[in-house]
C-alpha cells in the first residue's frame, strides 16, 4: 500500500507557551515526560497517567543501587509504584444534567531483567445516581456517564539501558499527536490494544513506532475496532450516522521522531500515520522559545499536515467523501511573569468532494477536541466541523504560585461548506495545596452558531479529583 508523503520544509512550530506548561485541558497531547532524554527510565512510568500530577502518595523512585541489592521478590512487589484516584464531575449540557464518578488504580511492578508489568483499573458509576439524562443526545459521553468496571491498561513493559522501551498489551499512548489518551476532566482513559516502541539514540532524539488493532473509547468496556466516527448510543452518540459497526478501522501503524534542544527551547516532531480504511496522515510541528530575561519570553510555532485516503475508505463508501487535505498552523506566544497570551491560526484546505470539503480525518480525536491543532477549543475545532480557517485568542493568568490558573479563550471558525461559528471558553484550574493531591477543574463554554443552523449550545463542568 503506497503512502504518499510530500517533503515538509519548515522552521519553528507547536505551542510551547504557558498553556503547554500548565495542566490545560484544551492543550492536547502534552507529553507526560517533557524531555526526550528522560522519557525512557525506570522512574518515568510512562503508562501512568498521573505520574506528573501532584499526589499525596507521590511516585516511588528506586535507585540503581537499591535495585541491585533487592531480591527478585522485592523487585516485583516493592520496587514499583502505584496511585489511587477518586474523581467526580458535574456536567451540564444544554440544561441536561450529567453526574459521574469513579475510582481508579494504577500499579506497576519493579523491573526484573528489564521486564515490568502494570495495569490501570477503573470502577465508574457502579451505582446509578438516577440523574443522568435518558435522552442520549444530552449525555456527556466523554466523561463517561455509563457503568464501567474493567482494566483499561494491562501490559508488559521492557526497558534496556534507558535506550529502548517496549510496551505491549492494553496500553496508553501519551507522546503521539492525533491520538487521545488521558484527559484530566474525564473519569478515565482512552487506551489501545497493541505495541509501542520508543528508542532514545541520544543527542536529543526520541524515536517512536506503534501498531494497534483496537481501541477502548472512553465509556466503552472492552476493545473494539470502532473509531470515534462510528456512532454508538452508549459511548459515542454523536458519530457519523451512516457508519455502522462494521466500518471501523482494523488497525493503525505510526512512526514518529521528536527532537529537543538541551535547553528545551527548540522542539521538532515528525509523524506518519496509517489509519487503516480511513486515511494516511503526514504531520510535522515545532516550537521555538525566545527568552529575553527571567520574566519575559516569546514563542513561535508552526505545524503542517497532508492527508490522503487509505484502503477500503469507509468514509467514501458511506457517502462522506475521501480524506484529502492540507493543513498549516501558526502560533505566537508571549509570557510575562504570571501573564501569558497565545495568538493562533489554522488553515485546512482540500477538494470540495472530499470528506468535509477537505477536512482532516482524525479517527481517535474526533468529537473530543483533543487534536494538536492550535485553534481547537473546548467543545469544537476544525476537526469536528469542516475545512476552512480558524483563529484563537487565549490569554492566561497564573496565581498562588501557579496553583490557580485562569484560562479564557475565543475561537472563530470560518468553515467552508457550513456557516461560520464562534466559541467562548473559560477554564479555571486549582491545585489545592492545603490538601495535597486535591485538584479542581471548572469550565464554562458557549458555542455560537450562525442563524438557521443548530441552536447555540453551552457546556458547564465542575470536576474534582483526589490523587494518592
Amino acid at each position: 500500500m503506497k503512502f504518499k508523503i510530500n517533503v515538509l520544509v519548515f522552521f519553528c512550530v507547536i505551542n510551547f507557551a504557558l498553556a503547554d506548561e500548565a495542566i490545560i485541558t484544551n492543550s492536547p497531547n502534552v507529553d507526560l515526560v517533557s524531555t526526550t532524554s528522560s522519557y525512557i527510565s525506570k522512574s518515568a512510568y510512562t503508562q501512568n497517567p498521573y505520574v506528573n500530577l501532584t499526589s499525596l502518595g507521590g511516585t516511588q523512585i528506586v535507585t540503581e543501587s537499591q535495585l541491585k541489592r533487592d531480591s527478585i521478590a522485592q523487585k516485583w512487589f516493592s520496587d514499583g509504584t502505584w496511585n489511587a484516584a477518586g474523581v467526580a464531575t458535574y456536567y451540564n449540557q444544554n440544561n441536561a444534567t450529567n453526574f459521574a464518578y469513579a475510582a481508579n488504580i494504577f500499579a506497576q511492578t519493579g523491573y526484573v531483567n528489564g521486564f515490568a508489568f502494570g495495569t490501570f483499573l477503573t470502577i465508574a458509576n457502579p451505582i446509578s445516581l438516577g440523574i443522568n439524562p435518558s435522552a442520549t443526545i444530552n449525555q456527556a459521553q466523554d466523561i463517561p456517564i455509563n457503568y464501567t468496571v474493567n482494566p483499561q491498561e494491562l501490559y508488559v513493559e521492557y526497558q534496556y539501558n534507558n535506550i529502548v522501551q517496549v510496551d505491549a498489551g492494553w496500553i496508553g499512548i501519551n507522546n503521539v499527536p492525533w491520538l487521545t489518551y488521558y484527559k484530566n476532566y474525564s473519569l478515565n482513559l482512552m487506551t489501545y490494544q497493541g505495541l509501542a516502541v520508543n528508542v532514545n539514540p541520544g543527542r536529543g532524539w526520541l524515536l517512536t513506532a506503534l501498531a494497534f488493532n483496537g481501541s477502548q473509547i472512553i465509556g466503552e468496556t472492552g476493545f473494539s475496532q470502532l473509531t470515534l466516527y462510528n456512532q454508538n448510543a452508549v459511548f459515542n452518540q454523536f458519530g457519523l450516522t451512516n457508519l455502522n459497526s462494521n466500518q471501523g478501522s482494523p488497525g493503525t501503524i505510526a512512526f514518529g521522531s521528536t527532537w529537543s534542544a538541551y535547553n528545551q527551547n527548540l522542539n521538532i516532531r515528525l509523524w506518519c500515520y496509517q489509519f487503516y480504511d480511513y486515511a494516511n496522515l503526514a504531520y510535522a510541528d515545532s516550537s521555538l522559545k525566545l527568552p529575553l530575561n527571567n520574566d519575559l519570553s516569546f514563542t513561535l510555532a508552526a505545524q503542517l499536515a497532508e492527508e490522503q485516503p487509505n484502503g477500503n475508505d469507509v468514509l467514501q463508501t458511506s457517502g462522506y467523501g475521501s480524506a484529502s487535505s492540507n493543513a498549516v498552523g501558526l502560533q505566537f506566544g508571549l509570557n510575562y511573569k504570571i501573564l501569558g497570551l497565545q495568538l493562533s491560526y489554522n488553515n485546512i484546505t482540500g477538494p470540495s468532494n472530499a470528506y468535509a470539503s477537505g477536512d482532516i480525518v482524525s479517527p481517535y480525536t474526533f468529537l473530543y477536541a483533543n487534536d494538536p491543532l492550535y485553534t481547537t477549543g473546548y467543545i469544537n475545532g476544525l476537526i469536528e466541523l469542516a475545512s476552512g480557517n480558524a483563529y484563537k485568542i487565549a490569554p492566561t493568568i497564573s496565581l498562588l504560585d501557579n496553583n490557580l490558573q485562569i484560562n479564557p479563550s475565543y475561537e472563530y471558525f470560518a468553515t467552508t461548506y457550513i456557516p461560520a461559528s464562534s466559541e467562548y471558553d473559560l477554564q479555571i484550574i486549582y491545585t489545592i495545596q492545603q490538601l495535597k493531591g486535591l485538584f479542581l477543574f471548572g469550565d464554562l463554554s458557549y458555542l455560537q452558531q450562525a442563524p438557521g443552523m443548530e441552536e447555540n449550545s453551552y457546556q458547564a463542568q465542575i470536576y474534582l479529583s483526589y490523587l494518592y
